[in-house]
């Protein structure tokens, strides 16, 4: 069986500072009744609009659970390098759906006290209080199907990805902490395997903090 290890995570927690550094566009400037309806504002996606919606969303896990919605739409009518263009924003858009990072980030009160003790239960109260990601990895695993081409994805992206899909799954679980620990589940499901088969091959592409968080979680 596969060691646990956390050690990484205090690395893991600052990258994630990335997704919450930007002002958050959304609960700034929207009036009250548009803040409660996100789908009511996002368009439809389109290639040309993609990189602007992105942006405007990635703070704001409803607003980004919109998007996602719009991209399995567009994914679905689409072919070609657009379709993968869809597939490949859905990586980001879904980690930011779920809200990982800050969740992350309101779990730890204090980022420097976090350490081999704590990462783990930390984790755990992390997935707790994603209230999307149940949406989130579900949408997420509609979008990556057998055609998309994850060699040529970001692997970062598909690594997080990757961790989001194991989330859900782990939050469907009756025990969040036994399932993270004893990972891979047998049977398995189909969302474990392609949370498996992402991690694989984004496991050569990414940093090593990456590739630590990877096994710590036993994704490889």
């Amino acid at each position: 069986m596969k060691t646990f290890r956390f050690f990484v995570f205090p690395a893991f927690f600052a990258i994630l500072l990335m997704f919450t550094s930007c002002t958050d566009f959304f609960s700034n400037s929207m009036a009250p009744w548009a803040a409660r309806d996100p789908d009511r504002l996002v368009p439809a996606v389109t290639t040309g609009n993609l990189d602007e919606l992105m942006a405007l969303t990635e703070n704001s896990p409803d607003m980004s659970l919109a998007l996602l919605k719009r991209l399995e739409k567009a994914a679905s009518g689409a072919s070609g390098e657009s379709r993968q263009q869809f597939q490949e924003a859905a990586l980001e858009v879904s980690v930011n759906a779920a809200g990982l990072g800050q969740a992350i980030l309101g779990a730890a009160s204090d980022l420097s006290a976090i350490d081999s003790a704590n990462a783990q239960d930390l984790f755990i109260d992390a997935i707790d209080s994603m209230k999307n990601l149940d949406a989130s990895a579900e949408l997420l695993f509609d979008i990556i199907d057998d055609d998309f081409e994850m060699d040529a994805a970001d692997p970062d992206n598909l690594a997080m990805a990757a961790v989001i899909l194991l989330a859900g799954e782990a939050k469907k679980s009756p025990d969040t902490s036994d399932y993270i620990t004893f990972f891979p589940p047998s049977p398995s499901t189909p969302e474990v395997n392609r949370a498996l088969q992402m991690a694989d091959v984004a496991k050569d592409g990414v940093s090593e903090t990456f590739k630590e968080i990877l096994t710590a979680l036993n994704l490889i």
